[in-house]
């Protein structure tokens, strides 16, 4: 298969960079796209360059790059994508660009109004569970919230084999009567029409893994999701304060350091790959402008996932002729 990987709008490309001269793996070829000095530093023979003349930044409009930045590696790697020359894109540039480019590149699937952000979350548990719309559309319809659960489903019976995701959908409380008008009229919607739904849930019991998907608007989605990483990095930061605060708690940490780290390696997001743009005829992978090697090796076994299992093809036929 073939992946293609946008060398810019990193907030550090050198670790994309690094990742790629390390790659080695049988089943996959990868597609670098970027600048020519960016280029010129991927030393690995088994890599295919593509040279790009402009990049996408933060400060551009995300619904005029597609048209004003055709020789940029974001926009010359969706256009690969979508005559196949590639199977999948990675990219960690502008959210925004990514997905109004995609939306013009690629399409959405038939039926689907809105495509939304999706991405894997930590629970309490060895559990993980899908978060969707994660900012993709700051307002949305109860139609859109439906679609964004159906496609979710797709994504968790093919990715994680789990035959019928339970879900549910993130509200201010548990009654059915909670929440503005989209959340209300939402529930009903939901309830009547996708199995294994089961209500409305409260924030503060998200990381608990009662269910396999959690349905947002995309404005609620991207706060709690932010919140959530943020919490996460604070509480580390405390935890580390307090292990290093004195010579017995240093003692202590020597002695509980395994659970430490598996308590810090729960909490890494780069483990849980990147978030995908559901709703778009082709498979595309936004990871964190952060990005470490790690968080791109994580997003390219999820492209190989995600290929491997024709997740989009069968995205597609279920919602063919709607």
């Amino acid at each position: 298969m073939k992946i293609g990987i946008d060398l810019l709008g990193a907030d550090d490309k050198q670790n994309i960079i690094n990742f790629i001269n390390k790659f080695s793996d049988n089943e996959v070829e990868v597609f670098a796209y970027g600048l020519e000095e960016d280029l010129s530093l991927i030393t690995n023979n088994n890599i295919i360059k593509v040279l790009c003349r402009e990049e996408v930044f933060i400060s551009d409009d995300p619904a005029r790059v597609h048209r004003k930045k055709k020789d940029s590696s974001m926009v010359k790697m969706l256009e690969d994508l979508k005559v196949g020359k590639i199977d999948v894109s990675i990219s960690a540039g502008s959210t925004g660009a990514y997905m109004a480019s995609g939306l013009f590149i690629l399409g959405r699937i038939e039926g689907v109004a809105r495509p939304a952000l999706a991405t894997m979350l930590p629970t309490a548990s060895k559990h993980k569970f899908l978060l969707t719309d994660l900012g993709a559309n700051v307002e949305a319809k109860p139609e859109d919230l439906l679609n964004y659960l159906r496609l979710a489903n797709i994504y968790m019976k093919n990715i994680y084999s789990i035959p019928n995701p339970s879900s549910a959908l993130i509200n201010i409380g548990h009654e059915e009567n909670k929440g503005s008008k989209l959340y209300k009229d939402s529930y009903k919607l939901l309830k009547e029409n996708v199995s294994n739904f089961k209500g409305n849930l409260e924030a503060r019991n998200i990381l608990e893994h009662n269910y396999d998907i959690v349905i947002s608007d995309g404005f609620s989605g991207n706060i709690l999701l932010k919140t959530i990483e943020g919490v996460a990095l604070s509480l580390g930061g405390m935890l580390k304060s307090i292990f290093l605060s004195s010579f017995l708690s240093k003692m202590s940490a020597l002695i509980i350091r395994k659970e430490l780290k598996e308590f810090k390696r729960k909490f890494d997001y780069s483990e849980y790959g990147g978030a995908v743009l559901l709703g778009l005829k082709n498979p595309a992978i936004k990871i964190h402008g952060s990005a470490d090697e790690k968080a791109v090796y994580y997003a390219v076994q999820q492209a190989k996932n995600i290929h491997k299992t024709r997740l989009y093809d069968k995205m597609v036929e279920e919602f063919k002729g709607e």
